[in-house]
């Protein structure tokens, strides 16, 4: 039998996930990719502190799709400080980002060739996630996340003086303590920052829209008498967050004040959530619940939060973080190999593994079939043979059927 003849045969009759294990043994030689390893974004991905070893979904897609490119890899942890350095600069010279990374125009601005990042670009988006938050179980008037401010508070405190205060007061009964606990030293001027402008879209637009912001704000006969704070709490560098703190001046009204404040780890946002320092815990939906789930084992307590919330939400498409500095054609092994694992079905058998009993959003599901693009074929046109020339009919699969109203 000729070579090229053979070749179309097993092209023909061999799986397509075989044959990506064929061309990964025959290129695994490539090099060594380095991947940055989120540590901290249970359910997707986080390290096992017993083990030490890396777990979960994105870590399973991370590591086959590095295979199948035909590269060895070694692994290095990643915290969120790291993480946004990496995004921002590059920094930390990662070849691959395992992590859930939303793929936003800010940041795709920032890995053109102007921007401070040029080598690093997306991935397909690999997985859509939901941005919302949770809310913490609080009495408003005697908490460290959310309460009255005392009658002698400036008339104008900026959030660092809130924290201060707060900081100063520990252990007073919050009920009786006063803002002259605060040394003079500590406090700062009010902000000359001018509000951010109001958005119509994204997370802004959708908390304008689906909650009632004023819900814990004081009553009208008590607007003369009474100010209140709330903490809302979100992990460095994530998309959710970034949007808060720019917009943090817009959401605050004149006797309700909304503090954002930065964590590094979603390990500590839900301990500082579960002991009654934040109000609200911003994030992706999954990673959040998993976190208040972490934290109730590791601690033996149960963690009330209200839930409601996170029935609504942000979009988040999450994608895949590669650089080309030093491996070239890495970005673009990685989109193929990712591609083939979805049209085989590894991402879906890795999902079924990770999420079981799991029903995928509709939105998921659409991606997941977007995403599974056909295999293709080896045989191409004979030289010589006529554009026009008559070709069999090619008969299509009845489709319409399979597809809902919504999805059309």
């Amino acid at each position: 039998m000729r070579p090229l003849l053979a070749k179309f045969v097993v092209a023909a009759l061999v799986p397509a996930h075989v044959l990506s294990y064929t061309a990964r043994a025959e290129t695994l030689d490539s090099g060594e990719i380095r991947i940055g390893v989120r540590e901290d974004a249970r359910p997707f991905i986080w390290r096992d502190q017993d083990t030490k070893g890396y777990l979960g979904f994105f870590w399973d897609i991370c590591t086959e799709a590095v295979q199948r490119a035909g590269y060895h890899f070694s692994e290095e942890g990643v915290d969120a400080k790291k993480r946004a350095a990496f995004l921002k600069t590059g920094d930390g010279d990662y070849d691959l980002l395992c992590d859930p990374t939303t793929i936003t125009l800010k940041r795709m601005q920032n890995f053109a060739y102007n921007g401070q990042a040029p080598y690093l670009a997306f991935s397909p988006i690999v997985f859509v996630a939901n941005g919302s938050y949770v809310k913490a179980h609080l009495d408003p008037r005697s908490s460290e996340a959310a309460g009255d401010l005392p009658k002698d508070a400036p008339p104008k405190p900026t959030c660092m003086d809130v924290f201060n205060w707060l900081k100063q007061a520990k252990g007073e009964d919050p009920k009786t303590r006063r803002w002259s606990s605060v040394p003079a030293n500590q406090a700062t001027p009010p902000s000359t920052t001018q509000p951010a402008a109001t958005a119509g879209n994204g997370l802004l637009g959708w908390l304008e829209q689906k909650f009632d912001f004023t819900l814990q704000q004081p009553t009208k006969e008590n607007t003369e008498k009474k100010r209140t704070f709330e903490i809302w709490g979100y992990v460095k560098g994530s998309t959710i967050g970034d949007t808060l703190k720019t917009n943090a001046a817009h959401l605050t009204q004149d006797n309700w004040m909304i503090c954002p404040r930065e964590i590094d780890s979603h390990s500590e946002a839900a301990e500082e959530f579960c002991n009654g320092r934040l109000a609200r815990y911003f994030g992706d939906v999954d990673i959040i619940k998993a976190a208040l789930a972490d934290y109730g084992e590791r601690t033996g307590t149960r963690c009330a939060a209200d839930t409601t919330p996170t029935t609504e939400g942000t979009y988040e498409p999450y994608a895949l973080v590669v650089s080309s500095r030093r491996f070239p054609d890495f970005p673009e092994r990685i989109t193929l190999a990712l591609y083939g694992m979805f049209e085989d079905g590894t991402v879906e058998r890795l999902f079924s593994g990770h999420f079981p009993g799991t029903q995928k959003s509709q939105h998921l599901a659409t991606l997941f079939r977007i995403n599974s693009i056909p295999a293709g074929s080896d045989v191409t046109e004979k030289p010589g043979s006529a554009a026009g020339a008559q070709q069999d009919p090619v008969h299509l699969p009845e489709v319409s059927q399979s597809i809902s109203k919504t999805d059309r």
